[in-house]
């Protein structure tokens, strides 16, 4: 029997941004998001620790914590995801802070009761296939204290599935699996629904998004990503869990929502079978 279909979306995609910003923390609103995304029928939002640091964003007081799970309860939402973003501008190899930085986040998530620890390894932390042994024994320290915390560390990167599947072994970490990210694949040229059937149930989570052959994000089926393969292959592979928006809001973030609910529950039902 097929599990429910899930979505998430990450924090700041139900709010209007300011001109050029993508991933941006909601400001003041945040708390609102809690509301809109119950009011869609979105089960969680994926949330963020900025690429600088910010005092005023609630993962990092005692008082935001306990603010963050009364209103997931209240709003019926799970506390699925924390995602990291500190490492795109401050480098993961060079000295301790991104390390130190990430174990304090995941003290926070553990706090919240997080499944799922995300670090995506781009710009200042790209890791490719002839650097990733520098990662290994930062990614292990990290991925134990992920562990201790009840958490899964879910890694982003370029790498294509089969050098993300060498990497994979050779940290030989049970709690060290993948995210799937369709936009940033695309972006990337890979095969998307092979490297979906190579790496199997080492993908534990799932972005969902689209670009355009300049790197934008775009709005859903406008772009690159062919979502009938893409889903296609992801019901090949059993995957089972929720799928998170990493989408471009359009003019009205609200009906951008409501679209790509609608759009990706097409293309999941195509790809197994209807």
């Amino acid at each position: 029997m097929t599990a429910p279909l899930r979505f998430g979306i990450v924090q700041g995609r139900l709010t209007q941004s300011p001109p050029g910003e993508l991933q941006w923390f909601p400001g003041d609103k945040w708390p609102d998001e809690f509301g809109l995304a119950a009011d869609l029928g979105i089960d969680y939002i994926e949330l963020i620790a900025e690429v600088q640091h910010n005092p005023g964003n609630p993962v990092w007081s005692g008082g935001g914590i306990d603010r963050i799970k009364e209103l997931a309860q209240k709003n019926g939402l799970s506390l699925h995801a924390l995602c990291n973003d500190y490492p795109v501008e401050h480098a993961f190899v060079n000295g301790r802070d991104v390390i130190e930085q990430t174990l304090r986040l995941i003290e926070r998530g553990k706090m919240l009761g997080v499944e799922k620890f995300v670090l995506p390894l781009f710009d200042a932390s790209e890791m490719t296939a002839e650097n990733s042994a520098e990662f290994e024994a930062g990614l292990k320290e990290i991925a134990d204290a992920a562990h201790d915390a009840s958490m899964i560390t879910c890694l982003e990167t370029v790498l294509t599935g089969a050098e993300l599947i060498d990497l994979l072994d050779r940290l030989g970490h049970p709690g060290i699996k993948a995210v799937y990210d369709t936009g940033n694949r695309v972006a990337f040229g890979h095969d998307l629904a092979g490297d979906i059937r190579l790496l199997g149930n080492r993908i534990a989570h799932v972005h969902i998004k689209d670009k355009n052959a300049n790197n934008q994000n775009v709005l859903l089926g406008t772009g690159l990503v062919n979502f009938a393969d893409v889903f296609k292959a992801i019901h090949d592979i059993g995957y089972d869990g929720p799928y998170t928006f990493e989408t471009q809001r359009g003019t009205d973030p609200l009906r951008t929502a409501r679209y790509n609910m609608d759009f990706t529950t097409f293309f999941f039902e195509e790809g197994r079978g209807g």
